[in-house]
């Protein structure tokens, strides 16, 4: 037991993510780094000593190529996490919402869904009643498996993803992340404060408006 656990030990104190030893390391670079440069370049070492072990894993320890693996993944989702935070720090919804779309009505059929996605860019189609409220989304892939399975005739609100996060103008764009990527359909809708939709963020539109915020940051450097 005794062995086991200065083992644990030892592999924790490893300088890479999500070991405590990659966050310490985070921690010392970011005295004269910054945080976000900081977690950067240790991600890099992470995923370096990853592709380290993944080699001597080559010579008959599989069980190291799996942490090596591991390793190199959790660096770069951490890495990831850390830049989108940063770049969405001080905006809000309103900033990244998608104001300009089509809507189909509760009373619309998939046949209506399958028009209006030719005839328009967008992959997602909220589904708003006569007050303005959102009720569910069809995307893409829902329209094309109804019209196979079900047929044109069958009613949007018996294929549609209901109970959608729902967000206000001003909510933080960071928080807003989080609730896009806890939803199938990859958006969430954001509402005014008497609940009408004016608008919708979509995993897409976000990985858009972080590319241009980081293409203007190297740009003012």
């Amino acid at each position: 037991v005794a062995v086991a656990n200065i083992a644990l030990f030892a592999f924790n104190l490893i300088p890479a993510f999500p070991m405590d030893g990659g966050r310490v390391l985070r921690a010392v670079l970011a005295i004269p780094m910054g945080f976000t440069r900081a977690t950067r370049a240790a991600a890099v070492v992470g995923q370096g000593l990853a592709i380290i072990l993944g080699f001597l894993g080559l010579f008959g320890n599989p069980f190291l190529i799996l942490i090596a693996v591991f390793i190199f993944f959790a660096a770069s989702g951490e890495a990831g996490y850390v830049l989108a935070r940063d770049l969405t720090r001080g905006y809000l919804a309103m900033h990244a919402m998608i104001t300009r779309f089509e809507a189909l009505s509760p009373l619309d059929t998939i046949d209506d869904a399958a028009d209006l996605l030719l005839r328009t860019t967008q992959q997602e189609l909220p589904v708003v009643d006569g007050a303005g409220r959102l009720r569910g989304v069809l995307i893409r892939a829902d329209i094309v498996r109804a019209l196979a399975e079900r047929g044109g005739a069958t009613p949007v609100v018996e294929v549609m993803t209901r109970d959608l996060g729902q967000v206000r103008e001003t909510a933080p764009l960071d928080g807003v992340m989080a609730e896009v990527a806890k939803q199938r359909s990859g958006i969430v809708g954001v509402v005014d404060t008497v609940g009408r939709l004016v608008g919708y963020v979509s995993s897409e539109n976000l990985s858009e408006m972080m590319a241009i915020r980081e293409a203007r940051a190297l740009r003012a450097r």
